[in-house]
């Protein structure tokens, strides 16, 4: 079982994700809503599934120390733009794209970053489409943004994360990954995409 480090209460964990909680129901609504409005139009609808998630304790302050940067609320509240997130598994490529559009054009949230790993891949062969946006929460006193990071993949490439990710944490452990297996991971998304793309043809 992973120890928890220090740095972070209980307490102080619980009031930081609270907004962030209440962020990621606005959006998973949204989500639905479109995903609802895809379905009731067309057959051929984007929309796999829809899952979230609200990052751990354990996972904030490791992500903090990754980033050589102090644990404290305050600095993963000014630093993470993950803390919420939710993934979005659509069928084919193009359905990322019409996804990624139809958030865009979303009222009341701003889009605070993108980063297209689906036309332009990391290293070891990841695929996805990162979509930051803010959600306005309201309260007495104030109006804040609160990120949350959504990610838009297909199932070809959510498969292969999951691999991926199995492998380098292995036994719960950060794995350094060799080259000869990093060779094997790019090879397995290529055949991947070609079997999304043979599906996609014939649809």
């Amino acid at each position: 079982m992973e120890e928890e480090k220090e740095g972070i209460s209980q307490e102080e964990y619980d009031g930081l994700i609270k907004p962030y909680e209440e962020a990621l129901t606005i959006i998973q609504i949204r989500l639905d809503s479109l995903n609802a409005e895809y379905r009731s139009r067309s057959r051929e609808y984007p929309i796999h599934n829809i899952q979230q998630r609200i990052k751990s304790k354990i996972s904030i302050t490791k992500k903090l120390e990754k980033k050589k940067l102090p644990v404290s609320i305050e600095v993963a509240r000014d630093e993470l733009t993950d803390i919420a997130g939710i993934r979005v598994i659509c069928y084919f490529e193009d359905d990322i794209y019409s996804v990624v559009s139809a958030i865009r054009k979303q009222t009341g949230i701003l889009v605070i970053r993108e980063r297209d790993y689906v036309k332009n891949p990391k290293e070891n062969g990841y695929k996805s489409y990162h979509i930051v946006v803010g959600v306005p929460i309201y309260t007495l006193e104030e109006t804040q943004y609160y990120p949350v990071e959504v990610q838009i993949r297909t199932i070809s490439m959510d498969f292969w994360a999951s691999m991926e990710h199995r492998i380098c944490y292995k036994n719960g452990k950060n794995q350094e990954v060799s080259d000869e297996k990093r060779a094997i991971l790019k090879s397995f998304a290529e055949e991947l995409r070609k079997i999304e793309v043979s599906m996609y043809e014939q649809t």
